[in-house]
């Protein structure tokens, strides 16, 4: 018997209204039907509750609702869909029942999967009660022509409250995708799997494995998006469905490539595995355009990953170079990052006569210790013209001024 999973699908609503499925074991299904096919025993087996409540959303006529329906199929295994619908989609319930004096109703939502029997009462613009499924044999018969498998009569449901039909297994055949198991005809009914979907990737050239497809969905990859990636530049012209998924967890659109690609043209040659590592180390736009702007040296992934990951801001490069610091490559600013040469303390230094000392000097300075403060005292005390290597000597010998 399986743990209890809990997936947070988006479904193929609105994500205020996205459903929320929690697979686990399946002790209990549907009941038996007439067949032209042996049912297999679990599909023979009956639901142990489904519960339904509905209300209108709000501001609306009564035309659209807000459907949840709760079941229960054996320990640890509990579903729960809320899907916004219009009220057409619910067979025998009406606008007047729904919006009027509380009544006795029945309704059935009706897929190609299966049918959903419900039974209760509703008025003033809510109701509730329960519910009986039964799958629909001639889909089961269906998708085991299309060597998919017999679906289950949990994993009906699913599709039903999903919305699965011919048309989505239609769809992965025409368009040449890799054949589902129930399983994953079943996810990709739970996450939203479309048929235009499925045909709108195939379009682009992407032919994907079931997983994958899921993957797309669950992360939101879109096709629009995919036909962006491929005009910025090359190397983003057929990205892997892995660098897709990877680009979408890291949240890099192609908005933010557009723009790298404009301050620096060597920036359209970027991989996604760039963006990628860009992307988690926080490397801003910003950022690129103060050192193209201020330094005037070539971009690279690497050089901009290394300046983020050290703390090298806009505003530090553009603080640089008001103190007169314009032509620092990468490594340099890194190693100034790193070793805590701050505009102040560039600034201080300069004040006191320091003013065209190297990146190489003004780190070594600041590794040991020789600080504005030390530099003035040491001049207070007549030493007005020491070079920056006797600066650090003196502070190595120990040297302080009284």
């Amino acid at each position: 018997m399986m743990s209890t999973n809990k997936k947070l699908a988006s479904g193929r609503v609105p994500l205020t209204w996205r459903k929320l499925v929690t697979a686990g074991a399946i002790a209990a299904c549907a009941p038996a039907v007439t067949a032209s096919f042996p049912i297999p025993a679990a599909a023979q087996q009956q639901v142990q509750s489904i519960n339904w409540s509905l209300e209108t959303k709000s501001g609306r006529d009564g035309s659209d609702v807000q459907l949840t329906v709760e079941s229960r199929w054996g320990a640890g295994s509990e579903s729960m869909w809320s899907n916004g619908r219009r009220l057409d989609e619910l067979q025998g319930v009406t606008r007047a029942q729904l919006l009027g004096p509380p009544q006795p109703i029945r309704f059935a939502l009706v897929k190609e999967p299966g049918r959903l029997d419900c039974t209760g009462t509703a008025g003033g613009a809510r109701g509730s009660g329960v519910c009986s499924f039964t799958p629909n044999v001639g889909f089961a018969t269906f998708l085991d022509a299309r060597r998919i498998g017999q679906p289950d009569a949990h994993q009906a449901f699913s599709m039903t409250m999903a919305g699965v039909g011919r048309d989505l297994v239609d769809a992965l055949d025409d368009s040449h995708f890799q054949r589902p198991t129930v399983d994953q005809l079943t996810a990709m009914g739970i996450h939203g799997v479309t048929p235009a979907y499925v045909r709108a990737l195939a379009g682009l050239g992407y032919h994907l494995s079931a997983d994958d497809l899921i993957s797309f969905r669950i992360h939101g990859v879109n096709t629009d998006e995919i036909r962006q990636f491929a005009t910025v530049g090359p190397a983003l012209q057929r990205l892997s469905p892995s660098d897709l998924i990877s680009l979408r967890i890291h949240g890099v659109e192609p908005g933010y490539i557009r723009e790298m690609a404009a301050i620096d043209p060597g920036l359209r040659t970027l991989t996604a595995d760039d963006l990628v590592s860009m992307a988690i180390h926080g490397v801003r736009p910003a950022l690129a355009r103060a050192y193209v702007q201020y330094e005037g040296g070539r971009l690279t992934s690497n050089g901009l990953v290394d300046m983020a990951i050290h703390g090298v801001t806009a505003d530090y490069v553009q603080r640089l170079a008001a103190a007169g610091y314009r032509h620092l490559s990468a490594d340099d600013l890194v190693s100034m990052a790193i070793h805590g040469v701050s505009p102040d303390f560039v600034q201080q230094l300069s004040a006191l006569g320091y003013r065209n000392l190297s990146a190489e000097e003004l780190v070594n300075l600041a590794i040991h210790g020789v600080t504005a403060d030390y530099v003035r005292r040491l001049q207070q005390n007549g030493m007005a013209h020491v070079s920056a290597e006797q600066l650090v000597r003196l502070r190595l010998a120990g040297f302080e001024p009284r």
